[in-house]
């Protein structure tokens, strides 16, 4: 059986930078000599001064607070009414007084590249709400590559070499055609087609002002190529990646560096012993398997069109069936429905990271998949930094489905599963969870 996949354009444009403050503090200290009056209001201030006699003269006012002294800078933070400190000034020794401004961290919401999709499931909510506490894991974790939540996207490979992506992907396997490579030698699993690219860009592109932030830009990513240039590939190509997958780069199941979500934005008509297996295997071992539901949708109700493995969601509780919505919340017909549809996401019009350095909007499930995949890396890391244990597959299916936000009828319904993935509630109802 062989699942293709269409790419439906480009934009070209590179860069990566990803910048933002922390929480400061900038001391000035000021000296004067005199009283305060009691009807005046005490503001923060920071003095700078050659003279160190300067401190003392501060001192014999009346009221006034020196809070700390920055002894390196020759600066004091003080505490004095207006007034005392426009008087300050042209005190011999002085070298300035200013009001000590208030800083605070950047929110991430704030970049260009944070495009209506990544705003639609909240996701950028979770980067501001949480990092302040949690830091780097609020994004995904990584930094530094190799730590953190592991997605393991099975594509057509990724073009790790994209500004956007550069130390993201950090381990990769390929399982088209007779042999198998599975290393760090990232060029075995290059992205010549384009659309694992752009998958990986909706998962983890950097958030830097440049083309798109991804839902979990610090998530570190599994290069697993299934799919071969054309974006064509075999059901057993993608059994043996998601063994592959599971077992991470040390090759051993149960171990640390395990992908915890398989991201698998591809599917055929057909059902699959061997998928099915390797869907079991990977729920023996805890991954969450997170599939595109297909483009073959009709807009009738009585008809099934989810596509494998995501039409597996209705047997197992790691698999989680994806369908796509636009940006107006509507359901374009071309999304496949049924009632094994677990819930949707962006899926129209998306634009990311592209090969050769580029960007493209593409439309599809496959691009509605990758969002729910990297809110689920986020809930993980999460999950851990707040010193708990991963939620398991089911209990990462029952976060996700409780919190969605509701589209169309009542309830669930064929057509837009539990509803739209809501990152930041699914996020604080994990946190929740003992």
């Amino acid at each position: 059986m062989v699942m293709v996949l269409r790419v439906l354009g480009l934009v070209s444009i590179f860069l990566l930078a990803l910048s933002f403050g922390g929480f400061l503090s900038i001391g000035v200290f000021v000296e004067s000599s005199g009283s305060l009056s009691s009807n005046q209001n005490p503001a923060r201030f920071v003095l700078g001064f050659d003279d160190p006699a300067v401190i003392d003269a501060i001192r014999n006012y009346s009221g006034a607070q020196i809070l700390k002294i920055i002894w390196d800078l020759m600066a004091a933070v003080i505490v004095v009414p207006d007034s005392v400190a426009s008087a300050l000034k042209h005190l011999k020794g002085v070298r300035y007084v200013e009001p000590d401004h208030q800083v605070k961290v950047f929110g991430f919401s704030g970049y260009s590249d944070v495009l209506w999709n990544v705003r639609i499931i909240n996701a950028n909510k979770v980067w501001d709400s949480f990092y302040p506490q949690y830091g780097w894991a609020a994004l995904g974790f990584n930094i530094t590559a190799g730590s953190g939540v592991s997605v393991a996207v099975l594509d057509t490979g990724i073009d790790y070499r994209h500004p956007d992506l550069f130390g993201r992907v950090v381990w990769c396997a390929n399982t088209v055609g007779t042999s198998t490579y599975a290393g760090t030698d990232l060029r075995k699993c290059i992205d010549r087609n384009g659309h694992g690219t752009h998958v990986a860009g909706i998962i983890a592109s950097a958030i830097n002002n440049i083309g798109n932030a991804g839902v979990a830009p610090n998530v570190s990513l599994y290069a697993v190529k299934v799919l071969s240039d054309s974006g064509s590939g075999t059901y057993s190509d993608v059994a043996e990646g998601i063994v592959i997958a599971v077992k991470g780069p040390d090759g051993v199941n149960g171990t640390a560096d395990d992908a915890m979500i398989l991201s698998m934005s591809l599917g055929g008509s057909s059902p699959s012993h061997i998928i099915e297996d390797a869907i079991r295997y990977a729920l023996e071992n805890k991954a969450v398997i997170v599939a595109a539901a297909g483009n073959s949708g009709d807009c009738n109700p009585s008809t099934d069109n989810i596509a494998y493995p995501a039409r597996y969601s209705s047997t197992y509780s790691n698999v989680i069936a994806v369908g796509a919505m636009d940006q107006d919340y509507r359901i374009p017909c071309w999304s496949s429905d049924g009632p094994e549809l677990t819930i949707v996401a962006p899926g129209v019009n998306i634009y990311s990271t592209y090969k050769n350095n580029g960007y493209a909007t593409l439309s599809g499930t496959s691009m509605a998949t990758p969002h729910v995949s990297a809110s689920i890396a986020i809930i993980q890391a999460l999950r851990t930094a707040s010193g708990k244990t991963p939620l398991d597959p089911g209990q990462v299916r029952s976060a996700i489905i409780n919190t969605a936000l509701d589209l169309g009828a009542p309830g669930f319904d064929v057509f837009s599963g539990y509803g739209l993935i809501n990152t930041l509630a699914a996020v604080q109802y994990a946190i929740s969870m003992p």
